[in-house]
């Protein structure tokens, strides 16, 4: 029994030492991702054919599309203009919703992005009004909300440290959400 342990703890202590001298066990994120591509400065027309779909034939999919294109290119206000132009029908889906919040509290404005959450999140509170993960999405942007209004930050740029400290306890907030 006792050379068995031996013979266990002597294997175990090579493959460590084998692993250690290749490099660890650890990869490093950019060998676990492919590799994005450099992205080719057609930003501009990609912008005006988006805006000419929101402005022309206002749908759900072209206002949210040209809205998390400007939030992705740091415009969290021209991100606002966009949603608020839209038809007020349009605003109150869940979908466009999280958006206009998400551009809101970039603004600065927790409150109101924290009000437009708790809406959209009332909206999917039945479950089979909202697809699963825009129930899931609501919830944790309002507990995210509720930590960043209860902490203070108005501005998330000007504070990220406080906002990263109020995300880590939104995320520790465990809520259960019902799957149909």
């Amino acid at each position: 029994m006792r050379v068995g342990m031996l013979v266990a703890n002597g294997l175990v202590l090579g493959a460590i030492g084998w692993m250690a001298s290749l490099g660890g066990t650890e990869q490093r994120a950019a060998e676990l991702f492919p590799k994005r591509a450099q992205a080719v400065d057609t930003a501009a027309a990609d912008f005006q054919g988006l805006e000419a779909r929101a402005a022309l034939t206002p749908s759900t999919g072209a206002v949210a599309a040209l809205a998390v294109a400007y939030l992705d290119r740091g415009q969290p206000g021209l991100a606002t203009a966009v949603i608020e132009k839209a038809p007020r029908e349009m605003q109150d889906q869940p979908e466009i919703a999280v958006l206009h919040a998400r551009a809101l509290f970039h603004r600065g404005h927790a409150r109101d992005a924290l009000a437009i959450a708790r809406d959209a999140s009332a909206a999917c509170a039945d479950a089979t009004s909202c697809a699963p993960w825009l129930v899931a999405k609501t919830t944790r942007q309002v507990a995210f909300f509720e930590q960043a209004v209860a902490a203070g930050i108005e501005d998330p740029i000007a504070n990220p440290d406080a906002t990263l400290a109020a995300y880590d306890r939104s995320s520790h907030e465990v809520r259960l959400v019902a799957m149909r």
